[in-house]
């Protein structure tokens, strides 16, 4: 070989080391990564965190007995110390910050009686002192099957009609028909990513089948399952396109994958089984089959009836709505959805309390199944 070549070759070589250096670098510089750090900004001490994992900002924002929080989902950004300024707006009976940002926006925090409260809760003195433009809610008023609707506001929602679903959305407002006879607790009813998991409620003690509904293509699907899961099983929850049930007759716990119908013995009476309680955490059959070990923690952000409705971040408790709901039907990252009586609403950030619609049905039975995507 020509020493011209033998040059080249070497020089091409030292040029995708050099390159490949280059982006090992760069990916070590520009990686995400946890981290939390203190600092001050108009005498408010900040503390800043991001969440890895997650991927979510929290803010911990102090000035003597005032002590703020939030948290904000967001992508990675590579700067820290993220609040430039914060500005403090009182009233006679509440405080309330505004935080400004060049990566991030800020709803204000507001406490009152040294509880702190959604901004949407503040009198019309301190909303004024506040300025916040209240976003418009997108109204769709129809009624369909005797359900009054007020606004969709862009969800999906999967409405349990005893054989089936109504199925309503902006574009579509269907009836989706599936047993012949009633059927009163679906307990085994799942959402897991874009499907609907509906167990085959024609059989009696066990079922061998199941439907998967695609919400996106509106297709369904019969798959056979390799092994029959009885109907006193328990949900545990869903998470990453991924089914947890532990069948409690057979003393097992299944990891089930809709999307690509495959379903995986993970669990047994003698080595237990995993759930996740913020994180993953193997216990023991017994406690799966007696104790509440539904998953918690997927969402950064959780929410409870207690003296009204609260958010809770980690340990700071914030009060969203003076009045208790009945009950709490699901989580999704904008918000959470609950029931009034025979009233679905959902609290977001950007709106506050939105009545979605009223179904005279969630009087007698407010146990009834709600998906919403």
């Amino acid at each position: 070989m020509k020493k011209s070549n033998i040059k080249k070759r070497r020089r091409l070589i030292a040029i995708v080391c050099i390159f490949l250096i280059l982006i090992f670098i760069s990916w070590l510089i520009f990686r995400k990564k946890d981290y939390t750090i203190e600092y001050e900004k108009n005498d408010y001490k900040i503390k800043e965190t991001y969440n890895k994992e997650k991927d979510y900002y929290s803010f911990l924002i102090s000035k003597g007995e005032k002590t703020y929080y939030t948290i904000l989902p967001n992508s990675h950004f590579l700067s820290k110390k993220l609040i430039y300024e914060i500005t403090t707006l009182e009233t006679e009976e509440e405080n309330c910050i505004k935080i400004f940002s060049n990566k991030l926006r800020f709803s204000p925090l507001c406490q009152k009686e040294n509880t702190q409260i959604s901004y949407h809760l503040v009198s019309e003195e301190m909303k004024e002192k506040l300025q916040e433009k209240e976003k418009e809610i997108p109204l769709q008023k129809d009624v369909y099957n005797q359900i009054e609707i007020n606004t969709l506001l862009y969800n999906d929602y999967y409405i349990w009609n005893y054989k089936g679903f109504y199925h309503l959305k902006n574009d579509t407002k269907e009836t989706i028909s599936l047993f012949e006879k009633d059927i009163y607790e679906p307990k085994l009813l799942a959402k897991v990513e874009d499907y609907l998991f509906i167990p085959d409620y024609n059989s009696e003690y066990f079922f061998e089948k199941v439907t998967l509904l695609n919400r996106k293509t509106g297709k369904q699907e019969i798959w056979k399952l390799k092994e029959p899961i009885y109907f006193d099983s328990i949900i545990l929850g869903e998470l990453d396109g991924f089914l947890y049930l532990v069948d409690k007759h057979e003393k097992v716990e299944w990891k089930i994958n809709p999307k690509k119908k495959t379903m995986e013995k993970i669990g047994n009476e003698k080595d237990g089984g995993p759930t996740y309680q913020n994180k993953w955490i193997d216990v023991s059959m017994t406690k799966l089959l007696n104790n509440d070990y539904t998953f918690k923690g997927i969402y950064p952000m959780e929410y409870k009836i207690e003296n009204g409705l609260k958010a809770k971040i980690e340990n700071q408790e914030i009060l969203l709505k003076e009045q208790s709901p009945t009950k709490i039907i699901t989580t999704l990252e904008k918000g959470v959805f609950y029931l009034q009586d025979d009233i679905l609403y959902t609290y977001q950030e950007e709106y506050g309390e939105v009545q979605i619609m009223k179904f005279f049905e969630w009087n007698f039975n407010s146990t009834n199944v709600i998906f919403i995507f």
